[in-house]
């Protein structure tokens, strides 16, 4: 059975996992900018595109990053907005789901939580410059693919959807029922 796990908003990503194989088969990422498109346009590509990539690659389980709010209230607005669009299309097209809670994720991969004094160690050795003003979060789930998949990417949006499935695939029990 196949995966997909999505890392949502404007510029957002995607990873595809065999479950039962516990295995990365492939990932990507999508961006509807700002210039481009209104909210509103984005989100129907958006959903447009989750839902081709649920055909196409013959998913059967969603998970979804769940939303949190924080300082900037229109941003969570904008997101509970996708997220609505997006549980809408799974129930429509009678898809399984489930919203995964970014602590959850990034405790399970270790991207929260350390102390900043591992962090500076470890960030200023493997990061890049340019790198250095994302989120800790960020940086650290970057780190955690580029350590268990090998994958070196300084797109956060694909690795945090790596690393929504790799918590899935190892932390959630799927059942099938005929």
């Amino acid at each position: 059975m196949r995966i997909l796990a999505v890392d949502q908003a404007r510029n957002g990503g995607w990873a595809i996992y065999d479950y039962e194989k516990q295995k990365l088969i492939d990932y990507g990422s999508f961006s509807f900018p700002n210039g481009k498109y209104t909210f509103s346009e984005a989100v129907c590509e958006i959903e447009k595109y989750i839902s081709q990539l649920i055909t196409k690659r013959k998913i059967s389980v969603v998970f979804l990053e769940d939303i949190n709010l924080r300082a900037n209230v229109s941003v969570f607005k904008n997101l509970a907005q996708l997220q609505g669009v997006l549980i809408n299309l799974c129930e429509k097209k009678h898809y399984l789901y489930q919203l995964i809670s970014p602590s959850v994720w990034q405790n399970y991969c270790n991207a929260r939580g350390r102390t900043s004094k591992e962090i500076k160690a470890k960030i200023t050795a493997t990061i890049p410059n340019d790198n250095k003003a994302k989120k800790r979060s960020k940086i650290l789930s970057l780190q955690y693919v580029k350590n268990k998949y090998d994958i070196d990417t300084d797109n956060d949006n694909i690795s945090d959807a790596i690393c929504i499935g790799d918590y899935a695939v190892h932390n959630i029990n799927i059942q099938h029922t005929e």
